[in-house]
């Protein structure tokens, strides 16, 4: 907006625009004998002198040679020093009073954020892919995110600027545009006409610009926008010492705007809240002789990435294009499949086989908008960079195939589970009344929330991905849907009306998530929806022709079928039709009137075993179930087909049809099976993690003086000798004991399916390896 008429008070809280700021001692005075900050006079105690006196009193002394840093004493709430080397570095900044520093640039995000947006009421602009710190600020002052993504065909990486003024200008509740510049994780400068388009137009608030990477800029691409902090006064641009500089530990982040801005944010700020240390290592970072050193660090770096780094992976098989500008000490690189297209999964087992095998962490950043199949690559030291070549070369040539995208191990057996739509959260049961909900960051996986509700064992539990709503089931005969209350940061249950006499066994969400079945011990299954006469779910049950236990249940794609099984070992399709809930289906191959409760297929186990489990077909034509024989059956109404497998293995208990000549059962024999269509008939192809089991046994144990006995001991419950492998009485499976329940991916992608089992490993995998 023209920079006359920006106004800065407009866009503030009226509580920060009254907000008498907090005044420290060191505001007023800094040497002499001071006795007004109740500091410890002595010094740091653990460097204080303490001898015998008379009468055996102790003395203090103070220790004055090892205190150069004045520990004792609060810092320069200001760190005055710092600011005036960092005009050395941009000279272009007008003055210390224009320079804000905070605990790292989270800081500064986090105080923009608070002096100028209403909780509850104002927004924030992104441009995704971008920074995440923007959005988790946002949602912990609990401001709305508008989101504007960048132009990201090709790897352009640049704004959309048309759109972002048009949307800024449009929503008066935007307090603030982020620009990342290079950008995160996209490492692309961002034009300078563009920038200057957005801070000309109409939009009244602040323009941030996050330049944590901008000293790896070469000089003929581009400089710091601190340039521009002297004509646009809506303009704040951030810095840090935790990248060029290689000060990450220090945690100090810059911001450098109007006099007015960083004035505001020193009121709101805590006093001292930059540390003497990191002010200290600052100071002498920031020296004639630091600057040198450090732009000399900056060539090497970008040498390492211009000349080795992209050129040697561009040489990668599987490597299909280096993204963005590769402007940061970074490069994003696309992992892509044998048709060209880009590869989630293999980009992710490549991340998780180089971390939790190889001992080399590099960024999965495949969820990102525009960033699919990509890694993020941070430019190491010259060894580094070699290493990371040479391995990926080793992943990436076909001369390993891994089908394990993800291995997680919980303290616990676990029963049951669900992950939420992206993966990044997971429900488990660990054999109790309880489910537990873990977060994942990165690699690790951190406990957030227990649900306790159920009195007895929790059967199930099954989380629906686009409402986000959990629901569990119990042998207390109970079922509760749980939802998340972001205000209170809690899940919040509702009891289900089941009407059961016996335990429910498990429980499963439709397709249109707006009902849900609980299999039970009462020889029936509880249908059950929201009734919104009463406020609260409520259930009807199927029951004929049912004569035990049901112990299973899964839906078809028309969200009214249901097919079930059980200990009366016969696998049935029934409807599930509710009046005022669902509407009228269409006709399929299990007919077309369906009221509730018409019996649509009845199949009986081919040895008598009990149905653990059962799956439609992706277009529901057919049915698969799994018996305690040790068998599959695949059933087809419409050609009157009935197929079955029998496996010479234990039997499963678990199976899902991922795609229409795909179905993968698991079970007792603790490894997935995957069955393939084989013309009418189907056939087991191949058992899951088998490659990466010999794998590892040989890089743990080339050689084993006391194989013969280690044989002999790892003799199975058969009485068979268990296969070579690790030699320490281990299965040759990546779960050593029953996989308990396997679900598909939740937000449809038919190449990966999760298994829970009772050894308490959790495990995502590949079904293209």
């Amino acid at each position: 907006m023209p920079v006359s008429s920006f106004d800065l008070k407009r866009i503030l809280r009226p509580n920060i625009l009254k907000l008498k700021p907090y005044r420290c001692a060191r505001d007023d005075y800094s040497e002499g004998i001071l006795l007004d900050a109740n500091e410890n006079s002595y010094g740091p105690a653990y460097q204080v002198e303490i001898s015998e006196g008379a009468n055996g009193s102790e003395d203090l002394h103070i220790s004055s040679g090892n205190n150069d840093l004045n520990l004792h004493r609060y810092p320069d709430p200001l760190g005055r020093k710092v600011k005036d080397r960092i005009l050395k570095l941009r000279p272009s900044v007008p003055s210390v009073e224009n320079i804000f520093l905070g605990v790292g640039s989270d800081e500064v995000i986090d105080m923009l954020v608070r002096i100028t947006c209403t909780p509850g009421k104002d927004s924030i602009l992104i441009t995704p892919p971008t920074y995440g710190m923007y959005r988790v600020v946002a949602n912990i002052n609990d401001v709305n995110v508008v989101k504007v993504p960048l132009i990201v065909e090709g790897g352009e990486f640049q704004l959309d600027v048309d759109a972002v003024i048009q949307v800024a200008v449009d929503d008066p509740t935007i307090k603030i545009i982020w620009l990342c510049s290079p950008g995160n994780p996209t490492g692309t400068y961002l034009r300078e006409e563009d920038v200057r388009r957005v801070l000309d137009s109409a939009f009244e608030g602040l323009v941030v610009i996050d330049e944590a990477y901008v000293d790896f800029v070469r000089a003929d691409k581009g400089e710091s926008y601190a340039q521009l902090v002297r004509e646009y006064p809506q303009l704040l641009v951030m810095q840090t010492m935790s990248k060029s500089f290689g000060l990450a530990g220090i945690r100090l982040g810059v911001g450098i705007g109007s006099r007015e801005l960083v004035s505001y944010l020193n009121n709101a700020k805590a006093p001292y809240n930059v540390s003497t240390l990191s002010l200290s290592v600052a100071t002498a970072a920031l020296s004639d002789d630091g600057l040198q050193k450090m732009r000399g660090v900056m060539r090497g770096i970008q040498k390492q990435r211009d000349e080795y780094l992209i050129p040697e992976l561009k040489r990668l098989p599987h490597v299909g294009a280096i993204l963005g500008g590769n402007d940061a000490n970074f490069v994003v690189c696309r992992i892509v499949d044998s048709n060209g297209e880009a590869s989630n999964e293999i980009a992710k087992s490549v991340y998780v086989e180089m971390a939790q095998n190889r001992g080399l962490v590099v960024r999965y950043r495949g969820t990102d908008f525009g960033c699919e199949g990509c890694l993020r690559i941070t430019v190491g030291t010259a060894e580094e960079n070699k290493v990371v070549i040479d391995t990926l070369r080793t992943l990436l040539d076909g001369k390993l195939k891994m089908s394990i995208l993800d291995e997680h191990n919980f303290p616990f057996c676990v029963t049951a589970h669900a992950f939420n739509r992206d993966k990044t959260q997971v429900a488990v049961c660990p054999n109790s009344n309880e489910v537990h909900i873990y977060t994942r960051s990165g690699a690790v996986w951190t406990a957030a929330h227990v649900l306790r509700e159920h009195d007895l064992l929790v059967t199930s539990i099954d989380w629906a991905p686009q409402t986000n709503r959990i629901v569990t089931c119990s042998q207390d005969k109970n079922a509760y849907v749980w939802t998340f209350d972001a205000a209170g940061a809690a899940w919040k249950p509702t009891l289900v009306h089941l009407r059961l006499q016996r335990a429910a066994t498990q429980a499963r969400w439709s397709p249109q998530e707006n009902k849900f079945a609980v299999a039970s011990g009462d020889k029936c299954v509880a249908v059950c929806y929201f009734g919104e006469d009463n406020d609260w779910w409520v259930s009807k049950h199927l029951k004929r022709p049912i004569a035990s236990t049901v112990l299973c249940v899964a839906w078809h794609p028309n969200n009214v079928l249901l097919a079930c099984g059980g200990t009366d070992m016969k696998a049935r399709v029934l409807s599930a039709y509710i009046k005022g809930v669902d509407e009228k289906p269409a006709a399929t191959a299990w007919g077309e009137r369906l009221p509730f409760n018409t019996l649509c297929g009845e199949f009986e186990s081919p040895a008598g075993g009990w149905v653990h489990s059962i799956a439609f077909s992706p277009d529901g034509d057919s049915v698969a179930f799994v018996t305690h024989d040790s068998s599959l059956t695949v059933a087809s109404p419409a050609t009157g087909s009935v197929v079955s497998v029998r496996s010479h293995g234990l039997p499963f208990v678990t199976l899902v049809w991922p795609d229409t000549r795909t179905i993968v059962a698991a079970g007792h024999d603790c490894a997935p099976v995957v069955f393939t269509a084989d013309g009418t008939s189907w056939r087991a192809a191949k058992r899951l993690g088998e490659d990466e089991m010999l794998r590892r046994s040989a890089a743990a144990s080339p050689s084993n003086s006391n194989s013969a006995f280690n044989m002999f001991r790892q003799m199975d419950s058969r009485s068979q000798p268990a296969k070579s492998g690790s030699g320490d009485g281990s299965l040759k499976s990546v779960h050593q004991n029953t996989i308990s329940e396997m679900h598909l991916d939740p937000a449809g992608n038919t190449a990966e399916v999760t298994t829970i089992g009772l050894d308490g490993k959790l495990v995502q995998w590949s079904l293209r390896a």
